[in-house]
């Protein structure tokens, strides 16, 4: 791919696509290749799912609690770890020197990628790409285009199998 010394960033997430990302870079770069198998947590999910609707129905709602909301994050953290050893068992099979990388969603996917991809000066991202329709693109955005439209490395986007999505 390139002659720099930096390892593959490699965005996983366990799904299908991500899992097609590992298995085809460990095929395009050759055996031996440096790859940080990396998993984003986004502790913001969990906490809007116990945080109060807006508004309300007209019944009061007591605010979060604290303690639950750091153990689910625990939680979320804990399984971001498995899924990025997976990744790491993966990359292994496929003839990459590879270790896990788990962060946490500061701002955006995207920028948390850029972010690790720059401390650990990546030769290369990869980033598998799900398929959407037009209207699931506007609506939920693309973390795959916003690294496309930001990073300065070469970028390596994995489609999915046809039929895939």
């Amino acid at each position: 791919m390139t002659n720099h010394t930096g390892p593959l960033v490699i965005a996983f997430d366990g799904s299908p696509s991500a899992i097609e990302a590992v298995q085809r870079a460990g095929g395009l770069t050759g055996e031996g290749s440096r790859a940080l198998i990396l998993t984003v947590w986004e502790p913001g999910l969990l906490n809007a799912a116990v945080a109060p609707l807006p508004g309300g129905l007209g019944a009061p709602v007591p605010p979060p609690d604290v303690d639950q909301i750091e153990e689910l994050n625990k939680s979320e953290s804990d399984h971001a770890h498995r899924i990025a050893k997976e990744g790491v068992r993966l990359a292994q099979e496929h003839g990459l020197i590879a270790e896990a990388i788990v962060a946490r969603d500061e701002s955006s996917v995207a920028a948390t990628i850029l972010r690790v991809a720059d401390e650990h000066d990546a030769a290369a991202i990869v980033i598998g790409s799900k398929r959407h329709s037009a209207i699931a693109s506007v609506l939920l955005g693309s973390t795959t285009e916003a690294v496309l439209h930001k990073t300065t490395r070469p970028l390596l986007v994995i489609r999915p199998a046809e039929g895939d999505s």
